[in-house]
Order: structure tokens, then C-alpha cells, then sequence
């Protein structure tokens, strides 16, 4: 290993030499995600010993964990938030707005009417329809996120990201019922 092998305690945006930000460069994320993998691939290390190797290994492992999670505009988030020193505990917190649950109530009972409906044509227009609406919300809270982040309003930040969470899971099912139509 040379001498700038990265430190495995330090953060994502550290070992990616990137501004900790929600709003990640993609560009610059891309560049030094592949830098990073052709310095410290495992293959690269094949004939060093039994330490250069593991330690190979650990640093591709965090580089592929760190490229997941910067890429992922939720997920990167969630990191930004936590970096705050703030979890999200959505398993043990069940507390939501009361207006934002009616609204999945109906988005859930929306894509429950898609489900029952036998005309598939008509069904994808609603789903399409439906998707769109779910799109449109993930764009507003993502970037409200990342102002109360900016903000340093972890309060704010942790409930909309959330909300966030909640409306990925829903645009997944809506994703698992268009697959079925297309079936």
C-alpha cells in the first residue's frame, strides 16, 4: 500500500475528498469513486501479503459502501443527518404528521384500486399517473432536506427524510403492481 492509503475511520465525504453536502457532485463523485477502485482493488493486490491484501479488501469494501450511499440522494441524506449526530430510528419512532399519513392512506389506496382494476390499460395510466404524483413529492422533500441539513435543522431534516423513506417504499409497491400489469 503507498503512503496515501485511506483511513477507515474517516466519512464518506472524507475519503472521497468531497464537500459534505446532500447535493453530491456526481461528477466528481463518479471521478474519484474510479480512482479510488483502480488504486486499491483487490486484483491489484493479488500478490502482496496476507496484510496488504485484507487491508485491500477493507479499503474497496468502504470505497463500494461510500459510492452507494453518496449516489443515492436518500441514503446520502440519511449519512449527512447521522454525520449531525442525529439516527432516524423510523423502526422504534412511529410519530408522523397526521396530513402526510392521509395523503399515503390515499396514494395506498389508490394503488390498491390499480391493483383491482382489470382493464390494464387503464390501470398503467393510473399508475403511471400515480408514480408521477409520488416523483413529484420525492423532488419537494428532497430538496426541503437538503436546505434544513444546510440549515443544520435536524429536527426538520430527520422528518422529512422520513417522509422520504416512506414514499420510496410506496413508489416501489407502485413499481411491483406495474411490473404485474406488464406481466
Amino acid at each position: 500500500m503507498n503512503t496515501a492509503t485511506p483511513d477507515l475511520r474517516q466519512n464518506y465525504f472524507e475519503l472521497f475528498d468531497i464537500p459534505v453536502s446532500s447535493a453530491v457532485d456526481k461528477k466528481q463523485l463518479r471521478s474519484r469513486y474510479m480512482t479510488l477502485q483502480r488504486q486499491f482493488h483487490p486484483d491489484k493486490y493479488a500478490s502482496a501479503d496476507d496484510q496488504h491484501r485484507r487491508m485491500a479488501v477493507q479499503i474497496a469494501a468502504m470505497v463500494n459502501q461510500a459510492h452507494d450511499t453518496l449516489s443515492d440522494p436518500l441514503k446520502c441524506a440519511e449519512y449527512c443527518l447521522e454525520l449531525q449526530g442525529v439516527k432516524i430510528d423510523a423502526e422504534t419512532d412511529s410519530a408522523m404528521d397526521p396530513a402526510f399519513l392521509m395523503e399515503q392512506m390515499e396514494w395506498r389506496e389508490k394503488l390498491e384500486d390499480i391493483t383491482d382494476t382489470q382493464d390494464n390499460s387503464k390501470a398503467a395510466d393510473s399508475l403511471g399517473g400515480l408514480r408521477e404524483e409520488i416523483s413529484q413529492r420525492v423532488k419537494e422533500i428532497g430538496a426541503n432536506t437538503a436546505t434544513k441539513l444546510d440549515e443544520k435543522d435536524t429536527a426538520a431534516a430527520r422528518e422529512l427524510i422520513r417522509k422520504w423513506q416512506f414514499l420510496v417504499k410506496i413508489d416501489r409497491e407502485a413499481q411491483i403492481v406495474g411490473s404485474r400489469l406488464d406481466a
